[in-house]
């Protein structure tokens, strides 16, 4: 009688990389409260953040928080969810927004075609210019626009401007995001806004986004006219924007009202 063959070995699968520890200040955080006596928003871990979230195609997110946050490595993240990515990037040379970039297959290119025809669906946009100063923003603007109005007219892309802030002001690009974030929708596309300013930035970008990713910010002005800007519970939101320990971030989801805590993986 032949011998029954074993099954087959399944496959290894990567080791999942968990949450880092938690330090101190964010554990005590989950028994704080307001001074009105509102609890502060619980704490998820971010893998499992991650496994619930859900970013319908249309729907835009904003994330703000100072250099070194972890802003930039969590929209790395969460673009992983999309397929047609378009990354703006300012500057002629950035290592360190770049090269992460990169390293996650987007093609560094300076012109766009949002119908290539090809494999290419994460594209890295950085218009390189020698001028400077009022020629050289009048440049990347111009080229800029350009992008923003084939991404609405193509429909299906995502578009990450990774400093909405001077992009909307020193380059003239707000009527620009603006359209997007009132009609991309309907078109499909959707706009991840980040900024390390949280004033000086189109109100849109809080009003229109669905999903905002709020890091500290101990300023009390800045950290009151973000909460107020969420439009849900300001008092909750201001105290957590001003006692969330390095790399923990608020999540706020506009449509359903929640409010949690997590913290980017390094």
């Amino acid at each position: 009688m032949p011998r029954i063959p074993r099954p087959p070995r399944p496959p290894r699968l990567p080791r999942l990389r968990l949450a880092p520890i938690r330090s101190k200040e964010s554990v005590e955080l989950d028994a704080a409260r307001t001074r009105s006596g509102f609890e502060l928003p619980p704490f998820v871990r971010f893998d499992h953040f991650l496994d619930e979230w859900e970013w319908a195609q249309g729907e835009h997110i904003t994330i703000i928080g100072p250099t070194g946050s972890g802003k930039t490595r969590l929209a790395r993240i969460l673009l992983r969810r999309r397929q047609f990515v378009v990354v703006l990037g300012i500057k002629n040379r950035d290592s360190e927004l770049y090269g992460p970039f990169e390293r996650e297959g987007y093609q560094l290119v300076r012109s766009f075609d949002p119908e290539p025809g090809g494999d290419i669906e994460r594209v890295l946009f950085a218009p390189r210019t020698e001028l400077k100063g009022k020629e050289g923003r009048t440049y990347k603007s111009k080229r800029f626009r350009q992008v923003l109005h084939d991404v609405y007219d193509a429909g299906g892309w995502c578009v990450y401007a990774d400093d909405i802030q001077y992009m909307a002001d020193q380059l003239a690009l707000a009527t620009e995001f603006e359209e997007l974030w009132i009609l991309g929708r309907s078109e499909g596309v959707s706009l991840v806004a980040s900024s390390q300013e949280p004033v000086d930035i189109p109100v849109m970008a809080y009003g229109q986004a669905r999903h905002l990713f709020l890091f500290n910010n101990d300023d009390r002005r800045r950290a009151d006219r973000m909460a107020e800007l969420v439009g849900l519970n300001r008092e909750v939101a201001r105290d957590t924007i001003l006692r969330l320990p390095e790399h923990e971030f608020l999540y706020v989801n506009k449509n359903t009202k929640r409010m949690l805590r997590s913290k980017v993986i390094q």
